[in-house]
């Protein structure tokens, strides 16, 4: 074990962390990535559809080139180009990925590229945690408005009862009333027939 130890201590170093590259290596990697889909291209022209994801794009004359998505400037602000052939396209990338190895320029300028996009990212998650805690603050403004209107509805109702039963014996007690009337009349005058039919006029009492 000491002999293990005395070997590789000299060797000793901090583990980087999980996701941490450099400006450098990020760079050389999309450049890979923009390489494939060049030869994607290459392989079938007309049937490619990633265009949305290529820093090269069909122009007039041959391809148009960005270095990088956001057309860093690599130096002497070169930062789009067009060539005529795929071929030409090819060898761009590849002395773009040597020259961010070499050119301490262009090494700070993707730092300074990567930090703006890192700012922006930032304020966009900022301002979607700020709607966020709007949108959930609403529910407890509307839960009011539900318990006003039911404590109104049984207030309204109950006069309207009472009105229509106050209403309906007045209308029963009319018809008696009436009827009441119409008899007493009718009764008198058959009252006051009967004695005619009883008197004996002056012929017959003589007759008698």
């Amino acid at each position: 074990m000491a002999n293990f130890l005395e070997k590789w201590s000299s060797k000793k170093a901090d583990k980087p962390k999980a996701g941490a590259r450099n400006v450098v290596d990020t760079f050389r990697a999309r450049v890979e990535e923009q390489k494939a889909y060049l030869e994607e291209y290459a392989r079938d022209a007309a049937g490619f559809k990633k265009w949305r994801s290529t820093w090269f794009q069909r122009v007039p004359g041959g391809y148009g080139v960005t270095v990088g998505r956001d057309s860093i400037n690599a130096g002497q602000g070169l930062s789009y180009i067009v060539v005529e052939t795929v071929k030409d396209v090819a060898e761009f990338l590849e002395d773009l990925a040597y020259h961010a190895e070499k050119d301490v320029g262009f090494q700070q300028a993707l730092e300074q590229n990567r930090r703006r996009r890192v700012a922006l990212l930032n304020a966009a998650k900022s301002g979607g945690d700020v709607v966020a805690s709007k949108t959930k603050a609403k529910p407890a403004v509307t839960k009011v408005a539900p318990a006003k209107t039911t404590a109104a509805k049984p207030a309204a109702t109950k006069p309207a009862a009472t009105k229509a039963a106050a209403a309906k014996p007045a209308a029963s007690k009319a018809p008696p009333k009436v009827a009441k009337a119409k008899v007493a009349p009718a009764a008198a005058s058959t009252e006051a027939a009967k004695p005619k039919r009883g008197r004996k006029s002056k012929a017959d009492a003589a007759a008698e």
